[in-house]
C-alpha cells in the first residue's frame, strides 16, 4: 500500500481580475499551504479496475479523481492499470481550502511515479491545468504567488504563522460565487508590498457573506482579535496569528458553536 499526503491551503488574499471569454476568471492569490490534510492510499489490482472508496461516502460521484485518473491515461496512453483507493477526507468538502484540487495533484504525482511515467513537471502542468484551476498550485507543492486562472505559480517565502479556522455549515459552490460576483470596472492590482501592508482583501466575501449569514457572523467573530479572511470562494474564515498559545486564548473567547480549529503553515 502506497501512502500519501494532499494538504489543505488558505488564500491570504483574492483579486479578482477580470472574467475571461472562456468563463473562468483571471485572479491574483497568494496560496499558503497548511497541515490540515486529507489522507490517500493507493494499492495495485492486477485487473484494469479503478475503485475509489472514502469515509465520506457522498463524494465518491462525480470526485476530481476520477478525472486526474482519466486526463492522465489519455495523456500517457496507458492501458494496464488498476488501483483501489482509499480517500480519508480530512478537508471540509465546499471550504475554500482546494481539498478536491490537492487530492487531484496528489493522484497525478503517484501515478507518475507508480507507473514510471517520468513525465516532466511541465507535462504534468498541462495534464493539471485540463482538470481545475488550484489543481497546478498543489502539483508545485510550495507556497506561491498566484497569477492567470491559477495556472501562473510564483513560490515565495511566507513567514511561519499559525490560523484559527471556522468552516461554515454550508458546503459554499464555487461556481454559484463567481456567477454572483461582479467586477466593477478595472480596478488596480495588489502588489506584494500592498500585502505586505495588510491592504488586500478577498473580493468574494460581500457575495458570501450576503448569502450565508452564519459564515459573516462567524467572520465577525474572529474580527473582534484581528484581521480576519475568507479563504477562496467561502466556506471558512481564518485569523492569523504569531503564535499556538495566542491562537489558544482567541479560542477560549470564541463561542463553542463555531467548532474553531488551530492549523499551522507549511514552510516549503
Amino acid at each position: 500500500m502506497r501512502n500519501y499526503r494532499s494538504p489543505a491551503k488558505i488564500n491570504l488574499f483574492l483579486k479578482i481580475v477580470d472574467k475571461r471569454s472562456d468563463g473562468y476568471h483571471d485572479i491574483q492569490s497568494i496560496f499558503q499551504l497548511i497541515d490540515l490534510h486529507d489522507e490517500i492510499s493507493i494499492n495495485l489490482r492486477k485487473d484494469r479496475q479503478i475503485n475509489l472508496n472514502s469515509n465520506k461516502k457522498k463524494i465518491i460521484k462525480d470526485n476530481l479523481i476520477f478525472t486526474a485518473i482519466k486526463k492522465f491515461l489519455e495523456y500517457t496512453k496507458l492501458k494496464r492499470i488498476g488501483m483501489d483507493i482509499f480517500l480519508n477526507k480530512n478537508i471540509p468538502i465546499g471550504s475554500g481550502l482546494g481539498g478536491g484540487s490537492s487530492n487531484a495533484a496528489i493522484i497525478l504525482l503517484a501515478m507518475n511515479k507508480i507507473y514510471n511515467s517520468n513525465l516532466r513537471a511541465s507535462q504534468l502542468k498541462t495534464i493539471a491545468n485540463s482538470i481545475g484551476s488550484d489543481v497546478t498550485f498543489f502539483l508545485h507543492g510550495k507556497n506561491a504567488w498566484v497569477e492567470g486562472t491559477g495556472n501562473v505559480i510564483t513560490p515565495i517565502y511566507l513567514k511561519p504563522a499559525w490560523f484559527i479556522l471556522i468552516h461554515g455549515k454550508h458546503k459554499v459552490s464555487t461556481s454559484k460565487i463567481f456567477s454572483r460576483y461582479r467586477i466593477n470596472g478595472h480596478s488596480k492590482n495588489f502588489s506584494y508590498d500592498d500585502y505586505l501592508n495588510n491592504n488586500t482583501r478577498n473580493d468574494l466575501e460581500d457575495v458570501v457573506f450576503e448569502l450565508y449569514p452564519s459564515i459573516y457572523q462567524s467572520y465577525k467573530n474572529l474580527s473582534k482579535y484581528g484581521k480576519a479572511r475568507m479563504s477562496g470562494s467561502g466556506g471558512t474564515v481564518f485569523l492569523p496569528l504569531s503564535s499556538y498559545n495566542e491562537a489558544r486564548k482567541v479560542i477560549s473567547r470564541l463561542p463553542k458553536t463555531d467548532n474553531p480549529l488551530i492549523v499551522k503553515s507549511l514552510i516549503t
